[in-house]
């Protein structure tokens, strides 16, 4: 009999153990069904909403984009800056490689934050690693080329953590871009100059362009000029050195008349009735005389936009010095304005001090400037609109391409033609 109640007791105190240990898994793990035994250790079974987590974290880690813009309406030839706001809401880190997309029809690139390539309409992140819970911002500047209402919609593209090529977008925007042609403007020939002077120069004004000796200064140059001939307006160009305007002055002898401060005349524009000899910068008095002369013969009719080109300002500067050259320009420019020209003046000012280049500017009622500046490494070439006196005009750079200035559509059909002058 003892034996009997020995063995019942040990019965009844497994059954209460067993009962004590599933008592522990429900608390601890849930019904006993849902717990694996591994070893000598207890596990809970992952649930669907367990696994979907572990996918979305691990398996397929999640990138949250945002554009923020900071207008969604501007003037054609204007720039817009937007940034886009990069969040990893998963638990394991993500490389970035690229944002497509970025540059929206309609826009060219003009600058992006941090070292990121540009490389047509997509940004080149270099893979750059987002942490979990890390939100990374990533600006981009553009220019509006063209009218209209353009989409921006980037996508961008990510790898996981186990190497699993991954996207996500965010929400669109649109942006509207609109032109406005105020009245009395004068073509500069060259469509995106214009768009940053609402259609032009200031018709009667006196503008210099302040810029080193490049190829985009004088594609402007000839765009300028041929843009005024081919209109039929009266264009006068003021230079030592008229080579590489001998088609216009060919083609258009009624109208473009080139003036060369230059002894040495080239001899094939020897003969031509619209080319006149000024001698050299020496003799100001000289020069005056023979500008003056030219005037005389454009008669009193004034039916069409002068224009004039002035592109000897640094070479009177460096002969005579800024006393000298104040003293001409100031009665130069009043002449012009008062035989209805609109004058672009050329200067270098790297030729010049400082103090001499100051004194110059000052005379004249609107300033461009062509000047480098280094992005990621590389020396670009920008144009701004520094002044532009009782005028309106966007206040913004530019890029300056020669490819651009060959190639853009044109405000008039003339500057197709810009290359072969």
């Amino acid at each position: 009999m003892t034996g009997e109640k020995e063995r019942a007791k040990h019965r009844e105190f497994g059954t209460e153990l067993t009962s004590a240990v599933e008592k522990a898994v429900r608390e601890k793990l849930g019904l006993l069904e849902d717990a694996v035994l591994l070893g000598n250790r207890i596990y809970k079974k992952p649930t669907s909403d367990d696994a979907e987590l572990y996918l979305r974290d691990k398996a397929v880690p999640h990138v949250n984009a945002r554009l923020a813009l900071e207008r969604n309406s501007l003037e054609l030839g204007e720039n817009l800056t937007f940034e886009i706001e990069l969040e990893n809401v998963g638990r394991s880190p993500v490389l970035i490689t690229r944002i497509e997309g970025i540059i929206p029809n309609g826009f060219e690139p003009v600058a992006s934050s941090d070292s990121y390539a540009l490389v047509n309409t997509s940004l080149d992140m270099h893979s750059m690693k987002l942490d979990p819970y890390v939100v990374k911002n990533i600006k981009i500047t553009s220019r509006s080329t063209q009218k209209g209402t353009f989409i921006i919609a980037p996508r961008i593209r990510y790898v996981s953590e186990t190497g699993r090529n991954l996207s996500c977008q965010p929400e669109p925007a649109s942006i509207q871009v609109s032109e406005t042609v105020l009245p009395g403007r004068v073509r500069t020939g060259f469509k995106d100059l214009d768009n940053l002077l609402y259609g032009g120069l200031p018709e009667n004004y006196t503008v210099v362009l302040t810029s080193d000796h490049c190829d985009e200064r004088d594609l402007l140059i000839k765009r300028y000029l041929e843009a005024g001939a081919v209109e039929g307006n009266t264009t006068f160009y003021v230079t030592r050195d008229a080579v590489g305007v001998r088609s216009l002055t060919e083609e258009f002898k009624s109208s473009f008349y080139v003036l060369v401060a230059n002894p040495k005349l080239d001899e094939a524009m020897e003969g031509l009735p619209n080319v006149s000899k000024l001698g050299g910068v020496e003799n100001l008095t000289e020069m005056n005389i023979a500008l003056e002369s030219a005037f005389r013969r454009l008669g009193k009719a004034r039916n069409d936009h002068r224009r004039a080109c002035l592109d000897i300002v640094s070479d009177v500067l460096l002969q005579h010095r800024s006393v000298q050259t104040r003293r001409w320009l100031t009665g130069l420019i009043p002449e012009l304005r008062s035989k209805g020209f609109t004058t672009l003046a050329i200067m270098n000012p790297h030729m010049h001090a400082p103090e001499e280049t100051h004194a110059v500017l000052d005379l004249f009622e609107g300033e461009i400037s062509i000047y480098e500046k280094e992005i990621q490494n590389d020396l670009l070439r920008f144009l701004r609109i520094k002044r532009m006196h009782n005028q309106r005009y966007l206040e913004c750079e530019m890029p300056l391409r020669k490819t651009r200035l060959m190639t853009t559509p044109a405000t008039l059909p003339c500057c197709t033609r810009a290359p072969n002058l």
